[in-house]
């Protein structure tokens, strides 16, 4: 006799799997040093903390809790003091580790005389997704490698020597 049971709650295979990709949204990707910045991220673990930083000299914008659903949602006010020129917008967040990026242009300062500038605003950019490495793990990673090669090489000289 074979007996069944409904699965109650369950949901369809593909609504879970695969996940959506990371990403990250701004609000726009020009501004003045002094102006706001509205974020919103995807990819996160449910509840992690996730950090904004502002990147050509790194500099901590705030700190933000993921919702359940793993998504962030943030305004950061770039500083007065940031340099003209193109730096880069991140979200960070660790264990799990997931780091989302942005490119962003920071042109003159608010509150200076003349008219503001035109500033171009696309809700809908979805740039980098998240980094899957760095250069310093890419060297310890040579290092490493470099290490087990002498490592072997010297164990054939010591083994030739003793055989001869």
């Amino acid at each position: 006799m074979l007996v069944t049971a409904p699965l109650v709650g369950a949901q369809t295979a593909h609504a879970q799997y695969p996940p959506p990709p990371p990403s990250l949204t701004l609000s726009r990707t020009t501004l003045p040093a002094g102006g706001t910045l509205t974020f919103r991220g995807t990819g996160f673990a449910a509840r992690q903390l996730v950090t904004a930083e502002l990147f050509s000299k790194e500099v901590v914008l705030g700190k933000y809790r993921a919702d359940r659903k793993g998504v962030v949602r943030g305004k950061v006010t770039i500083p007065r003091r940031t340099a003209q020129g193109r730096h880069v917008f991140k979200l960070i967040a660790r264990h799990p580790s997931l780091t989302l990026s942005a490119r962003i242009r920071v042109h003159g300062r608010i509150g200076r005389s003349g008219s503001e500038p035109i500033v171009w605003r696309n809700p809908h950019h979805r740039p980098n997704l998240a980094e899957t490495g760095s250069e310093e793990a890419l060297a310890l990673g040579g290092t490493a490698a470099g290490l087990v090669a002498a490592g072997g090489g010297t164990m054939l000289a010591v083994r030739r020597r003793r055989s001869s």
